[in-house]
């Protein structure tokens, strides 16, 4: 049975492990590489690989400390048929275990939000209120005259002046005035008409 080695970087070729053995019939698994080689090769290829996924310097040597120890525990039981993706595979699950840390260890610094204070939003019961006034403004503004709805868009929702509205529409300025009027006194109607429901 062979052994994996790594060669040295000045003696490689290529990056791939070499297999070292006599006999030619195929294995199911490499054996496992010498754990000093295994450091030896992957060690700034981990650190590269962790910086290059904005982790700081620190928490790069951290984390590739992290990797070697996760390989060290399993050592014996791994498959190293493919010892590039299997360490790289431990390196990425390493880095989410580091993020998802990163990210709980921030909620910790929240301030939490004392139940004992009031809150400033409306109650269920005025939000519903609001919506259904909202409805009533809305089914009011539907039997306006188109010229009257028109020129109470333009002035309140497009906050043009009266002056502004009646150019844009072709209107007197009177006109204008005279639209707003018949438009407040309908919706004053509804809301009123309304509350009195």
């Amino acid at each position: 049975m062979g052994v994996l080695t790594f060669p040295s970087r000045a003696s490689a070729e290529g990056d791939s492990p070499v297999r070292t053995s006599d006999a030619a019939e195929p294995q199911p698994a490499l054996d496992a590489p010498r754990f000093d080689a295994l450091v030896a090769r992957y060690r700034r290829p981990l650190l590269s690989f962790f910086q290059r996924r904005s982790v700081g310097a620190e928490d790069a040597e951290d984390l590739t400390q992290e990797v070697f120890m996760r390989l060290s525990r399993r050592f014996s039981r791994l498959h190293w048929g493919n010892p590039d993706g299997l360490v790289f595979t431990v390196a990425a699950n390493a880095l989410v275990d580091h993020e998802r840390h990163e990210r709980s260890r921030r909620r910790d610094r929240h301030v939490e939000v004392d139940p004992g204070l009031p809150d400033e939003g409306p109650s269920a019961e005025a939000a519903l209120a609001g919506r259904e006034r909202l409805r009533g403004l809305v089914a009011a503004l539907d039997t306006l005259s188109p010229s009257v709805r028109a020129a109470f868009v333009l002035c309140r929702f497009e906050n043009l002046t009266q002056a502004e509205t009646a150019a844009r529409l072709g209107l007197s300025v009177s006109a204008v005035e005279k639209h707003m009027m018949t438009a407040l006194a309908r919706l004053r109607l509804a809301i009123g008409t309304e509350h009195d429901a």
